[in-house]
């Protein structure tokens, strides 16, 4: 779905659906990990925006921008394991910078890389929570006596 779905809506910027669906759900110890996960990405975004945002409006282009994306990348790094919110927030901003050393409206973007994101969070979360729960320890099948023959 985030495939088809990000293709038909974002276009080019298909992997951003993409992407979140993908690290939202993977790895994760249940159904409400994949929810935390995908708000947190989420959120993360959305402070990345917010950071981006500032960084495009103090003026930073050229060689500074990088010099500032690989800072950022630096303590987005570090935070990670605190939470994934840091990291992603974090990689919006560097992308931001990214796009504007290229000469590409990033402010312009980042409003659909939240769309973006928020559908990959959206499909993982329905997709996990709308999946059966897999028993742990016996199956059913295994549960049941076997019938034994008689002579």
């Amino acid at each position: 779905m985030a495939f088809a779905l990000g293709r038909l809506l974002f276009d080019h910027h298909w992997p951003w659906p993409v992407l979140t669906a993908y690290v939202a759900a993977s790895g994760n110890r249940g159904r409400t990990d994949v929810l935390r996960k995908g708000v947190e990405r989420l959120v993360g975004a959305c402070a990345g925006t917010v950071l981006a945002t500032g960084v495009a409006a103090a003026g930073i282009s050229g060689r500074p921008s990088v010099t500032v994306m690989f800072a950022v990348l630096a303590v987005a790094l570090w935070l990670r394991p605190l939470n994934h919110a840091y990291w992603a927030a974090g990689m919006t901003t560097a992308l931001s910078l990214l796009l504007g050393y290229f000469g590409q409206d990033a402010p312009s973007l980042l409003p659909t890389r939240l769309a973006g994101i928020a559908l990959g969070a959206a499909l993982s979360v329905a997709a996990a929570w709308s999946l059966l729960p897999v028993a742990r320890g016996t199956t059913a099948s295994a549960a049941r006596p076997v019938p034994t023959r008689t002579p």
